[in-house]
């Protein structure tokens, strides 16, 4: 695949709100409910991690993209985020798409979303996975908004969207960029809407009737993804299970982007490949940094010790994976070590 935008089309709700979407790759259909507030389609399409993520799915599947209400390329006069404006949302891409049944995949604060809408919508989602999730919004969002929260916000905004960057990425280089892309999705006024809508999400009553198989993805070295939220998503959901992955990020989008897709490709029974996304079975020269990172990855060592090893940071050695991935068409660990096997790198 390309790394071409996917082409921005509008779906409209029930309730008239204007919904930015787009799709990408062939396969499966798999819809991926944003992170709200925090997603711009053709912003988030600069922000190479976020690019390769959805590339990456994109290879083996048809991946919906969208905007929620109040964000985004979608309409800016709805910041309106209870659950049933957002499965309003959902339901009207899925039509836009012309998609009856899909699996849902989910990030963060869309993590509830998706799984009230699995649990109220069983007829429609053929699975669901959800990465950062929680089933009551007050574990994540703690402390209620002081009433004359909304004239702050502005004032503190560059400082939220920094500190929020940095933990979603781990502190790493990308925290600035990152920070950037969060103010561009959505206003002040409404990022503060949407938290304090969040805060009141409560879908814990709704778990028991998931009967959707579950995939639970979980980072436990990333402190902010709170993964012992995601550990109880999984007692309460009847058919849910759990893959560990490694890194100390919360975002999908910093670290082993590779290893999170082949993660969902297992659990979804599609058979990964080690050809190049671009389907053209050309391998890109790696540098010889990446080269090295590459080698001590298939003798065996973490990113931990491949730092240590190499005298890096781990976000650095993190960065050096998110790059080299793509170039010999791999998507896991698994798949980087066969490949510096079979071609002279270990």
């Amino acid at each position: 695949m390309s790394a071409m935008a996917p082409t921005i089309r509008y779906a409209t709700t029930a309730d008239g709100a204007r919904i930015a979407c787009a799709s990408l790759g062939e396969g499966p259909p798999l819809l991926c409910v944003p992170p709200f507030p925090f997603t711009d389609l053709e912003a988030g399409w600069g922000i190479a991690g976020q690019r390769a993520w959805y590339e990456r799915l994109g290879a083996h599947l048809q991946v919906g993209l969208y905007d929620a209400r109040g964000t985004g390329l979608s309409d800016r006069d709805r910041p309106e985020f209870d659950l049933d404006a957002m499965a309003l949302d959902l339901d009207a891409v899925a039509e836009r798409l012309g998609w009856d049944t899909f699996a849902l995949c989910a990030l963060f604060n869309g993590a509830p979303v998706a799984a009230a809408y699995a649990a109220l919508r069983p007829e429609r989602v053929t699975s669901l996975i959800l990465w950062g999730g929680f089933a009551r919004g007050r574990d994540v969002i703690p402390m209620s908004l002081p009433p004359e929260a909304p004239d702050l916000a502005g004032v503190y905004w560059g400082m939220f969207v920094k500190s929020a960057a940095q933990m979603w990425t781990a502190g790493s280089t990308d925290a600035d960029e990152i920070a950037e892309f969060f103010q561009r999705c959505v206003t002040p006024e409404a990022a503060l809407r949407a938290f304090a809508t969040v805060r009141e999400y409560d879908i814990s009553e709704l778990l028991p009737r998931v009967h959707a198989p579950t995939l639970i993805l979980h980072r436990p070295q990333a402190e902010a993804q709170r993964p012992d939220l995601g550990l109880a998503l999984a007692s309460a959901i009847p058919n849910a299970e759990v893959a560990v992955l490694d890194g100390d990020a919360a975002s999908p989008f910093v670290g082993d982007v590779g290893g999170s897709v082949a993660a969902i490709e297992r659990f979804l029974g599609i058979e990964g490949s080690t050809a190049p996304i671009g389907g053209t079975g050309a391998v890109e020269e790696l540098t010889p940094r990446e080269a090295e990172v590459l080698r001590l990855l298939a003798h065996g060592l973490a990113n931990k010790e491949i730092a240590q090893q190499l005298d890096l940071s781990i976000h650095t050695v993190e960065r050096h994976l998110t790059n080299l991935y793509p170039k010999i068409g791999c998507r896991s660990r698994t798949e980087a070590t066969a490949f510096a096997l079979t071609h002279g790198y270990a």
